[in-house]
C-alpha cells in the first residue's frame, strides 16, 4: 500500500493489514452451538402398557421420601449420567419414575429423554408431579405463601377439585413439559383416549434455571417453610396414581423428617395454631 507523506493522519489499520484471529467467522459460533449427542439407557426389566407415576426434581425428591416405593428396580442414564430411578412398587399396577433428583436436563437432552422413556414403557397413561413457582405465577387473585394451591394440567378436561387448574398466560419450561407435549403428540394417533396430566406443588422458590451442560448435583430437599404440608402429599399422592387408573393400597407418610420441621400424620390442625392454619410451616 502506498501513504502519501502529507496525509495527517495514518492510514486505518485494516487498511494496512488483515489479521484472521481479529475477524468474525460465523462458521465458528455454529460448530460451538452444535447440539451434543444423547445417549439414553434404560436398565431394569419392566412389562409395557402401564401406568407410568413420574415424580420430578426437588417435588419428586420429596413425595419418594414418604411415598413408600420399595426396593428400586432399574435406573435410566443420560450420558451415562443417572438421571431417572424406576420402581415398581407391590402396591400399585404403576411403574414409578423418580426423575432429576440427582441430576437436572439441559434443554437439549429433555426431548431425547422423553421419547425413550415413552417408546420403552408405552404407558397406558401418565401422571406427573413437579412444582410451579408461586413467586412467577401470574393471577387475578393474590393469595398469601401458605394459602397457594396445587395445580394442575391435563390433556383432559377434567375438574379436580380442590386442586386449581394452571392457567395461561403461565408456562411450564421443564421436563414435565416435554413429557405432556409427546403425550398430546401421540394421543392424535391412539385411536382410545389417553390421559396425562400434571400435578403441581406451590414453590417460594423463583423457578431453577436450566443448566447447558448435564452433570451430577445432588438436589436439596425442601424444609421449613418451603416443604409442603402433609394433608396435601396425602391428597397429591392419591391423585397421582388414581387419575391413571393406578389406585394404590397405603397412603403417603413421611419417614425422613427434614431439618427444621415436624411432618406427622397424626398432626392435627389445630396443633398448629401457633404458625397458622394450613401454614406451610410444619
Amino acid at each position: 500500500m502506498e501513504i502519501n507523506p502529507l496525509d495527517d493522519a495514518l492510514p486505518p489499520r485494516y487498511a494496512i493489514e488483515s489479521d484472521d484471529e481479529d475477524e468474525y467467522n460465523p462458521l465458528t459460533a455454529q460448530q460451538a452451538d452444535q447440539v451434543p449427542i444423547v445417549n439414553i439407557k434404560i436398565e431394569g426389566q419392566f412389562a409395557t402398557g402401564y401406568p407410568l407415576v413420574i415424580a420430578s426434581g426437588p417435588a419428586g425428591d420429596f413425595w419418594a421420601s414418604g411415598a413408600d416405593l420399595g426396593e428400586q428396580q432399574g435406573a435410566i442414564f443420560v450420558n451415562n449420567i443417572q438421571v431417572g430411578l424406576l420402581f415398581k412398587p407391590s402396591s400399585t399396577r404403576a411403574v414409578v419414575l423418580v426423575s432429576e433428583a440427582t441430576a437436572v436436563l439441559p434443554l437439549w437432552s429433555m426431548n431425547k429423554y422423553v421419547n425413550d422413556i415413552l417408546d420403552r414403557f408405552q404407558p397406558s397413561g401418565i401422571s406427573i408431579l413437579d412444582v410451579y413457582s408461586i413467586q412467577s405465577y401470574i393471577s387475578s387473585e393474590s393469595l398469601p405463601v401458605h394459602e397457594a394451591p396445587v395445580r394442575y394440567l391435563s390433556l383432559q378436561n377434567i375438574s379436580l377439585n380442590p386442586f386449581q387448574k394452571f392457567s395461561p398466560p403461565n408456562i411450564l419450561q421443564s421436563t414435565s413439559a416435554a413429557f405432556m407435549s409427546a403425550m398430546n403428540t401421540r394421543a392424535l394417533s391412539y385411536s382410545h383416549k389417553i390421559n396425562a396430566i400434571i400435578l403441581l406443588l406451590p414453590s417460594p422458590e423463583i423457578p431453577r434455571t436450566t443448566p447447558s451442560k448435564l452433570s451430577t448435583s445432588r438436589l436439596s430437599r425442601p424444609s421449613g417453610d418451603q416443604a409442603w404440608y402433609v394433608e396435601m402429599m396425602v391428597e397429591v399422592n392419591e391423585k397421582l396414581f388414581g387419575m391413571v387408573g393406578a389406585e394404590r393400597s397405603g397412603t403417603w407418610a413421611l419417614k425422613s423428617t427434614p431439618a427444621g420441621s415436624a411432618f406427622s400424620l397424626s398432626k392435627k390442625k389445630q396443633d398448629l395454631a401457633e404458625l397458622g392454619e394450613g401454614s406451610m410451616y410444619i
